[in-house]
C-alpha cells in the first residue's frame, strides 16, 4: 500500500509539472503551522478591511483542514510562476501608473482553477476507489504559505512572500486537500533572509514588520486593491506611482535578482507595465469592462482604479491632469474618487512651480 501511494504521489507530481506548476510538495494537515501567529495577526487588526480573513468560521477552518474536507489526510501544495517585472525598479513617466507584474495577464484564479480541475480529474482516474478532493487558489481558508513551507517548497521571507530557493518569489500558490494519505515531503526549514533588510528598507509605507508579518493596512497593494472608499491622506503620498498593486519588496529581494529561463503557463501579458492614467478617465463602465474584464484589475472596479489614478497624478504633480480631474469632480459621485480628485488637484496646484510639475 505504501509503495502504491508513493507511486501515485510521483504520478501526481509529474502531471502537475506537465500542467505548468513548477513545484509540488506534500504535507500532513495537522498540526497547522503558524496558526497561532495568524490568530494574533487577526487580533491586532492587521488584516484591515479584509473581513473574510477574520470571519469566525474562516478562522476556525484555517486551524483544521478537516473542517473543510472531512477526513483530510493530505495537503498538496503547488506553485506556479508568473512573469517578473521587466527591468529594474524605476518611476513611471508622468501621467502613467505602474501595475503589479502579476496583474498583467488574464486573472490567475481563472487559469489555475482550470489546471486544478484537470489535476483533480487525473488524481481520481489514478486513485483506486473513491477519493475526496478540495482545491483552492488563494481564496480558501488555508494558510497556504505555511503549508508550502511544510511541504518543502520554500520559506516565507521577511516580506511574507514565499521564496523558492533558486527561483525567487514570483509564484502563485494553490492547494488540493484530499483524503488520500500520500507520503509527506520533508519541510523546508532554511532561513532564506538572514540579516538582509532590503525589503524592509525599501517599503515606502513601512508595512513590513520586524516579526515577519505585514500590516496590510499600510501595504500599497492592499490600499490600491482591497481598501475601498477614501484613502487615508497620510498614505496617499506613499503610494507613489503605483495605480494597482506593488512589487517593490520583491524587486529588491536578492532571490529575485536572477531567475532561470522558464515557461510561463499563464500566457503573454495582456496589459502594459504602465497605464495611461489620464486616458482612464475616458472609460465608462462598459469600456472599463471591455479593457480589464478577466484581469485582476477588474477587482478594483472602475471607481477604485480612477481613485488610484487620481492619487498617482497628484503625487506626480501632473499639471496636464487638471482638466480631467476637474471634470471628474463634476460628473462622478463615488466619495473615494471625489476625495482623491480634490486631493490630487491640491497637490498639483501647490507644486506647479516644481520641476516635476513643469515636466508634465
Amino acid at each position: 500500500m505504501a509503495a502504491d501511494l508513493l507511486d501515485l504521489k510521483e504520478k501526481i507530481r509529474t502531471e502537475a509539472l506537465g500542467l505548468g506548476f513548477k513545484h509540488l510538495g506534500i504535507a500532513q494537515p495537522s498540526p497547522v503551522p503558524h496558526y497561532s501567529a495568524y490568530r494574533d495577526w487577526i487580533a491586532q487588526g492587521r488584516h484591515g478591511e479584509m473581513g473574510y480573513l477574520a470571519r469566525p468560521d474562516a478562522v476556525t477552518k484555517r486551524g483544521d483542514p478537516a473542517l473543510i474536507l472531512e477526513d483530510c489526510q493530505t495537503v498538496i501544495s503547488l506553485a506556479m510562476p508568473y512573469r517578473p517585472p521587466e527591468g529594474r525598479q524605476r518611476p513611471a513617466p508622468i501621467g502613467c501608473g505602474r501595475v503589479s507584474a502579476y496583474a498583467r495577464t488574464t486573472d490567475y484564479h481563472l487559469q489555475i482553477w482550470q489546471k486544478l480541475d484537470q489535476l483533480e480529474d487525473f488524481i481520481r482516474g489514478e486513485a483506486a476507489g473513491d477519493v475526496s478532493l478540495k482545491s483552492y487558489v488563494d481564496t480558501g481558508p488555508v494558510l497556504e504559505r505555511s503549508f508550502a513551507a511544510l511541504a518543502g517548497i520554500g520559506q516565507a521571507g521577511k516580506n511574507t512572500c514565499l521564496i523558492v530557493q533558486g527561483t525567487g518569489s514570483y509564484f502563485f500558490l494553490a492547494e488540493i486537500l484530499t483524503d488520500l494519505p500520500l507520503p509527506p515531503d520533508p519541510p523546508y526549514t532554511r532561513d532564506l533572509c538572514g540579516s538582509c533588510q532590503r525589503c524592509i528598507s525599501a517599503c515606502p509605507t513601512s508595512c513590513i514588520l520586524p516579526d515577519r508579518t505585514l500590516d496590510a493596512r499600510r501595504c500599497i497593494s492592499y490600499l490600491t486593491i482591497e481598501h475601498k472608499g477614501l484613502l487615508p491622506d497620510d498614505q496617499k503620498p506613499l503610494i507613489g506611482d503605483w495605480v494597482f498593486g506593488c512589487d517593490i519588496c520583491q524587486m529588491v529581494c536578492p532571490h529575485n535578482a536572477w531567475t532561470p529561463k522558464q515557461d510561463y503557463p499563464l500566457g503573454e501579458n495582456r496589459l502594459p507595465a504602465e497605464l495611461d492614467l489620464i486616458g482612464l478617465f475616458d472609460l465608462d463602465e462598459g469600456h472599463f469592462k471591455a479593457q480589464f474584464e478577466t484581469t485582476p484589475i477588474e477587482r478594483a472596479k472602475r471607481q477604485g482604479l480612477l481613485r488610484n489614478a487620481a492619487v498617482v497624478l497628484g503625487n506626480q504633480k501632473a499639471i496636464s491632469a487638471l482638466p480631467v480631474l476637474q471634470q471628474a469632480l463634476e460628473v462622478e459621485t463615488d466619495p473615494g474618487l471625489l476625495d482623491a480628485c480634490h486631493w490630487a488637484m491640491a497637490q498639483i496646484e501647490r507644486g506647479q512651480s516644481g520641476e516635476r510639475g513643469q515636466a508634465a
